[in-house]
């Protein structure tokens, strides 16, 4: 399997570039649409040309997008390092049209010094300095190609462009422009408004104005943080991991959604001729599934966002034993449940009657060590009595931090209300009409292990955290090295069989 082809993108009228990773294999039509995609382009009138729009006749084109389309990088010379320039057909006959450098140089010869047309690179001291340099004897991926004809050496032509161009350089260097930031801004801020990896860095460096800017890309994204902090605030080196990263993920995504796309055209194609293609309308079928969920969630997100929260259970404090206990209040629990770790911790496990053992039937099975039939309750200062059961702790059901948990019989036999809008557990004291609320308990006041914050360590979660992203990232890594070298071994194979 070959090697992937590192391309520059670049956009004349707005002077953007953009880094991409493709296999040889990519064709120029799937180059074109990856291209549009990054640059904000219309997908159906790309031109593409090799360094500039003066090295004609031109790669790929709406022209000869039905011949040239198929067509393999590989067979297009196309090769690592190589620059590609990138606009519309609208841009490229304006570009024509009103007498661009490349016109002007096929005329009367390059100019000293040339304007890059709508503000863009100036690629005339190269094309210049590649007709005056002799062609070299080879070429390679480090530094040098060809183009229909023109072979040219990328470091003359740098040398060149160095010596001639100071003045246009510096234009553009100045006219770069500075980060977008303000105080107390976000990270999601940070990264939309500064598309340069450069600004970008600059301003996670900066933890004088954002000290909370590193912080969230740690919690966010653990692996991204630990790569930038290798750089050692080099903001160059910081900027080209930001972009190798980035740009991987980007392709992955583009390579998905092409792949995506030719499928549904294949589907549509498939329908057209037979409409009662099974395999397309049940494709079809699928999409339509997908997007009446996707509209509920959309629907939902915007109404009832509240519902995408952790709800958290119903907790109350009590003292049994004058120690205290957070009792878990469920409804849907048919008896009151203790653990034999906390009926021990309590002192109650002397007062089990083991007549009541045997086995419980829910979510698989636990045994049941018997029955404590009365134990004090003492809830706001009222004691109340409750029977409860003693489970296992070691082969109970459910969850094993669950201490205890106060069942529907309880509930029912002390007609206690569970008030949601009071958030809390009233108990009515005897016919008088007085009650007594119970209040539920906050996540601050819970554990981590029954929902809550209470010890919460977060550099231990985020190392947790990095540690199963690190994972990922290395069975991806593997997976892709047995990938290539299946590929590789496959094509080995093949060339063994064809010299048979």
């Amino acid at each position: 399997m070959a090697d992937e082809i590192n391309l520059t993108l670049f956009h004349p009228p707005s002077s953007k570039t953009d880094a991409i990773s493709l296999p040889p294999s990519t064709t120029l039509s799937d180059l074109s649409s990856f291209a549009s995609a990054i640059l904000g382009l219309d997908d159906s009138s790309i031109v593409i040309s090799k360094d500039s729009f003066a090295s004609l006749p031109l790669l790929f084109s709406p022209m000869n997008a039905a011949t040239d389309g198929s067509k393999a990088l590989a067979q297009c010379g196309i090769v690592n390092g190589d620059l590609l320039s990138v606009m519309t057909k609208s841009e490229f006959d304006q570009l024509r049209n009103r007498g661009s450098p490349a016109r002007q140089r096929q005329r009367t010869g390059p100019p000293a010094a040339a304007a890059a047309p709508s503000g863009g690179l100036d690629f005339s001291a190269l094309l210049g300095a590649a007709a005056s340099q002799p062609p070299p004897a080879a070429t390679n991926n480090n530094g040098s190609g060809t183009t229909n004809g023109l072979t040219f050496n990328i470091q003359g032509l740098l040398a060149a462009s160095n010596a001639n161009n100071n003045n246009s350089i510096s234009a553009t260097s100045s006219q770069k422009a500075p980060p977008v930031q303000w105080d107390g801004m976000h990270l999601d801020d940070a990264i939309s408004r500064n598309p340069d990896p450069h600004n970008l860095m600059t301003i996670l460096t900066n933890t004088s104005r954002h000290p909370n800017l590193l912080k969230e890309l740690n919690y966010h994204n653990p692996t991204m943080y630990k790569k930038l902090m290798s750089a050692n605030n080099d903001i160059a080196k910081m900027a080209n991991i930001w972009r190798e990263t980035t740009m991987k993920s980007t392709t992955a995504r583009f390579l998905q959604q092409h792949s995506q796309q030719s499928k549904e055209m294949e589907m549509r194609q498939r329908l057209q001729r037979d409409p009662m293609d099974a395999e397309a309308n049940k494709y079809f079928g699928e999409k339509i599934r997908e997007e009446n969920v996707q509209r509920q969630y959309e629907q939902m997100m915007e109404d009832y966002p509240e519902s995408m929260g952790r709800v958290l259970m119903l907790y109350i404090n009590c003292l049994v034993n004058e120690k205290p206990l957070q009792v878990f209040v469920d409804s849907g629990a048919q008896s009151t449940i203790m653990s034999s770790e906390c009926a021990d911790r309590l002192g109650l496990l002397h007062l089990v009657d083991k007549r009541f053992e045997g086995v419980a039937v829910g979510v698989g099975t636990g045994k049941i060590l018997g029955k404590i039939h009365v134990v004090e309750l003492t809830i706001g200062g009222y004691a109340f009595p409750c029977s409860i059961t003693v489970m296992d702790s070691e082969s109970g059901l459910g969850d094993k931090n669950m201490d205890c948990l106060f069942g529907l019989d309880m509930l029912k036999r002390h007609r206690c209300c569970i008030d949601l809008a009071k958030n809390a557990l009233v108990f009515p004291l005897g016919l008088t009409g007085e009650s007594m609320e119970a209040p539920f308990l906050h996540e601050k006041d819970l554990p981590t292990s029954k929902g809550g914050t209470m010890g919460f360590d977060a550099e231990r979660e985020n190392a947790e955290l990095e540690a199963r992203w690190e994972k990922m990232d290395t069975e991806e890594d593997d997976a892709d090295k047995q990938e290539k070298e299946d590929g590789d071994s496959g094509g080995a194979k093949e060339e063994s069989n064809k010299s048979t």
